[in-house]
This record gives structure tokens, C-alpha cells and sequence, in this order.
């Protein structure tokens, strides 16, 4: 360091900064400070001191630039005091570094190292600019290892199942300790409190409601934020909720799916139904619920020019007309009214009832191949598993191949993408197969029984609730002068099919149609 007695500090401006870049090391801030203590005291510094823990690579690093900005608009010469180089910085490109560095060119600014005894002024020697330039490459290196190593066990942890953060509204993270408090062990569990919250969530969802008013009917039941502050839970925090595949097993992280190892809370198929009403209230905007959601809106589609069909009311009356959205198709449907289609429908959901000795007919022949069914869903799921456990090891093999050099990063990456995806389309198998082995029949008599009140259902409910049951039992349906052309959905169009004949051993080819899984139902 340039003598200290060559030059006069006393009473000179000086800014002491004590700094760590990780929380964990807050504990060596005294000892900073102790040592910056001592030096103002040596220089008879007119100190100002800043004490702070702060991540290295936090966005603009904002307590630094701050007192940065507050040394650049010192009028008078001052000095910059940090403990060591690598306090002063881990990245020499940030922007505040570089004003630093531009004002002690221009002579307002001396930088301090006491630890490091270095000095850089305007008219340091090359040694010292050396010293100071290498004292900030070792810092960023020292920073960009940490970095690395923190990716790599990131990327352990993706492989091992295990979520690297904090667990989403109906988990909670929790830790194993020894009898000192030392953490043994981190997991994931499902939240006893909040569980309920989110299965309720998704199937109200499922019902048509809107993210808003699920969050309020949720707040209202005693939802709240697994936060510190355990504040209520948003309507776009519900958004988030239901669009989260954590909760039936795989875990979004930078940009990625991977299958995790924690409890799921839902089922795929569960999930995967309410992406699908998700998907419908993007495109369509409908406002579920509410005053405006008619009959048949967004199901609609004229047969001429294959445009959709819009409501409106008039004189206190429902009213629909093609949209006429395709430029150059001239079309010549006239408007109708609700009134004029609703009889349609209720003919066609009359004659989808079944009668109660059909509906035994045909549970008795479910039931009688249910035996078969099990016996196939059992052979499916050990076989399944068994696929599970020997793309986990052959994971666990390019892993290690990875980490001995044997295969380069590149060849890595291809590969576990692939077997990943693999994983987790086995994965979602085994979550149906379980599923299926356990609900055929049940699923099957709920149907018929919704079948055969399907009519009463419709015509005792709001606008709302019958757009929710026509879109559970129909698809790609059309109206030509006043006509509906509806077409069923499986599996009501297979007992449309059966409903008025008789079913015995030969009319099972029929029957077949009853595909239980196939369409989501209505609540």
C-alpha cells in the first residue's frame, strides 16, 4: 500500500462499505465492520458507514448502486473503504463498478483495501492496477463457481424428484433435525390445513367458475397464502394454482416439466380436464355464472358458413344470429330465438334416458367383464412400474456417465429430455390404470344415471347451467334454418344408440360405445 503518511486523510469524506453477498454469511459483518472501525480511526476519516448482506447476482443489486449514486453526487473528493477487493465486487461489469472506477480516473474518488493493503488512485502504479484488476477477476470466478456449483446441485435435485424451492399453496416444505437443530433432511408435504382448499379449487373450476370468484369462495371457507403473512389468496395466485402441474406430479422449474417424488394432490385426469375448461374460457372469454352466459353460447356453429352463433337479447327475449365473421361467404340464416331451439334439445335428451332395466342390462354386462377388466388393469400396472423402475436406472446410468466424462453435456441433455418425457407419459398411465381399476363400474352407473335425468336436469336449470350440460354432452353441433344438428358425445351417443332396444350377449358391439373416460363429467 502507498504510505499512509504520504498523504494528509484526516477530516476527508469517507464512505465504509461491509458487504456479503449471501444471508448465511451476515455473521462476518462485525468483523468487517470492526475492521473498518480501526481504519477510520487510523486516518482520522470523516466515516459514513454501510453495512449489508445482499446476493451477488441480485437484479442491479440495488443497495450498492444506491450508495454508489450517493458517492457519485459527493461534490468534494472522498474515499471508498471496503475490507477486501472481493468486497468491492464479484461481477466487473456491473454498471456501479464501472462509475466507481471512472471517478477515481477522475481524480474525485480514492479506492481503499485495508486487508489487501492496496490503494487505487488516479496515479496508481501498474502494479496496483494489476493487483486490483486480478482481485476482481478472482472475485468474479470465486462467485461464478458458486454459481455453477449451485446449477449443478439444482440439476441433482430435478434428477433425484426433488423440488428446489418453496412448495406451492397446499404443500409445505418441512425439515428433519437432530437434537441440536442441525436439518438432517428437507421434503415436501401436503398441507393437512390447505389440501382441502385446493381439491375444492379444481373442482369448482370444473364447474365453470371464474378464477375470482373461486378465490372468493375460497377466502370465504378460510383459504389463505402459505406466506409468513398467510395473506389472502388472489385471483391471480388462483390462476397460478390451477394451472400447476405440482399438484398431480410433476413440478415446473426454469422453463422444464419433471416428474417430482411428492404426494400428489389430484389426479391427472382431474387436471387435465380443467386445462381443458381453461382453454375454452381463453378463447371464448365466456363469464360463467353470471347474467350474460346464454344457453348455447359458444357451442353453436351456422351450417352455411360454418361461423359461430351469437346471443342477444331483445324486448326481454333471447335471440341468436350468425356472426357473418367470414369475409366473401354470403350466408343466408335468418336469427332465431332460445325458444325456438330449447324443444330440440329436450326431444333429444328424452330419448337418451334409459330405463332402469336397461340401465341393470347393461351394468350386468359391465360387471360381468369387470373381473377381466381388473385382472387386465393389474397386469397393466406391474408392467407398467417395472417400465418405471428401468428407465430410473437407466437415468441413474447416464448420470454417471455424464459426471466420468464418458458422454459430453450435449449427448446428456438429448437423452435425459427424452427419457424424462418418457418417464412421465408412464407415469400418467399408471396414475389412469390405478384409477380406472379402481372406478370402471361406479363411472359407468354414474353416466346412466345421469342419462336417464339428463332432461329434467336441462330443463330445471339457469342459462348457465344448461351451457354447462349441453357442453358436457355434445360437440360440433350446428343450426340450418331454424334446426339443430347435435351430435353426442361418447359415451351418451352409445346410449342413445342401445336406449330403446334390447341388450343381451350379441348387443354388446353397441354397447362398446360406453366409453367411461372419454368426456368429463357434469357436477
Amino acid at each position: 500500500m502507498k504510505s499512509l503518511e504520504d498523504k494528509n486523510y484526516e477530516g476527508v469524506k469517507a464512505f465504509l462499505i461491509a458487504r456479503v453477498s449471501d444471508t448465511r454469511q451476515s455473521d462476518a459483518l462485525p468483523a468487517q465492520n470492526l475492521k473498518l472501525k480501526e481504519y477510520e480511526d487510523r486516518l482520522k476519516l470523516n466515516g459514513e458507514y454501510f453495512s449489508f448482506d445482499e446476493t451477488a447476482y441480485k437484479e442491479d443489486r440495488l443497495k450498492f448502486k444506491e450508495i454508489v449514486d450517493k458517492i457519485y453526487n459527493y461534490p468534494d473528493f472522498c474515499i471508498v473503504v471496503f475490507d477486501k477487493v472481493d468486497r468491492y465486487t464479484r461481477d466487473a461489469s456491473t454498471e456501479a463498478v464501472m462509475i466507481l472506477k471512472r471517478l477515481v480516473r477522475e481524480d474525485k474518488v480514492e479506492l481503499h483495501f485495508p486487508s489487501d493493503n492496496l490503494i487505487y488512485c488516479k496515479n496508481s502504479p501498474a502494479a496496483d492496477k494489476t493487483r486490483l484488476g486480478m482481485g476482481m477477476v478472482f472475485g468474479e470466478y470465486y462467485s461464478s463457481a458458486i454459481s455453477d456449483n449451485v446449477k449443478r446441485r439444482i440439476q441433482q435435485k430435478l434428477h433425484d424428484g426433488e423440488f428446489p424451492g418453496k412448495a406451492p399453496i397446499g404443500y409445505k416444505n418441512v425439515a428433519e433435525t437432530d437434537d441440536m437443530g442441525k436439518i438432517l433432511s428437507k421434503n415436501i408435504v401436503p398441507d393437512p390445513i390447505r389440501k382441502q382448499y385446493i381439491e375444492k379449487a379444481y373442482e369448482l373450476r370444473l364447474e365453470g367458475k371464474s378464477f375470482r370468484l373461486i378465490a372468493k369462495i375460497l377466502k370465504d371457507d378460510g383459504l389463505r397464502a402459505n406466506t409468513n403473512k398467510q395473506g389472502v389468496v388472489s385471483q391471480s395466485q388462483m390462476e397460478t394454482m390451477l394451472k400447476n402441474p405440482f399438484y398431480y406430479g410433476v413440478m415446473k422449474y426454469d422453463g422444464g416439466l419433471h416428474p417430482h417424488k411428492y404426494e400428489p394432490i389430484i389426479t391427472k385426469q382431474l387436471f387435465d380436464r380443467v386445462q381443458a375448461v381453461n382453454e375454452t374460457r381463453n378463447i371464448e372469454r365466456d363469464k360463467t355464472l353470471t347474467k350474460h352466459l346464454y344457453t348455447f353460447q359458444g357451442i353453436l356453429k351456422c351450417a352455411t358458413c360454418g361461423c359461430s352463433y351469437s346471443s342477444y337479447v331483445k324486448k326481454g327475449r333471447v335471440y341468436m344470429r350468425c356472426t357473418k365473421a367470414k369475409e366473401g361467404v354470403i350466408c343466408d340464416q335468418p336469427p332465431t330465438s332460445e325458444e325456438t331451439l330449447l324443444p330440440q334439445v329436450t326431444e333429444l335428451l328424452e330419448k337418451l334416458a334409459v330405463s332402469e332395466r336397461r340401465v341393470t342390462q347393461v351394468l350386468d354386462i359391465l360387471k360381468k367383464g369387470h373381473d377381466d377388466i381388473q385382472l387386465y388393469y393389474r397386469n397393466a400396472i406391474a408392467e407398467t412400474r417395472d417400465k418405471i423402475e428401468r428407465l430410473n436406472k437407466k437415468m441413474d446410468i447416464l448420470y454417471d456417465d455424464r459426471l466420468d466424462g464418458r458422454i459430453t453435456k450435449n449427448e446428456y441433455d438429448i437423452y435425459v429430455i427424452k427419457y424424462k418425457k418418457d418417464k412421465v407419459d408412464l407415469e400418467n398411465k399408471l396414475i389412469e390404470y390405478t384409477n380406472n381399476d379402481k372406478s370402471f363400474v361406479v363411472t359407468a352407473e354414474y353416466l346412466l344415471k345421469l342419462a336417464q335425468n339428463a332432461s329434467n336436469i336441462f330443463n330445471s336449470s339457469q342459462p348457465a347451467q344448461k351451457n354447462r350440460i349441453l357442453r358436457t354432452l355434445l360437440a360440433n353441433c350446428k343450426i340450418n334454418q331454424k334446426r339443430l344438428q347435435l351430435n353426442l358425445l361418447q359415451p351418451f351417443h352409445g346410449l342413445l344408440s342401445c336406449a330403446n332396444s334390447e341388450i343381451g350377449s350379441g348387443d354388446w358391439a353397441r354397447t362398446s360405445d360406453l366409453d367411461v373416460n372419454s368426456v368429463p363429467l357434469y357436477h
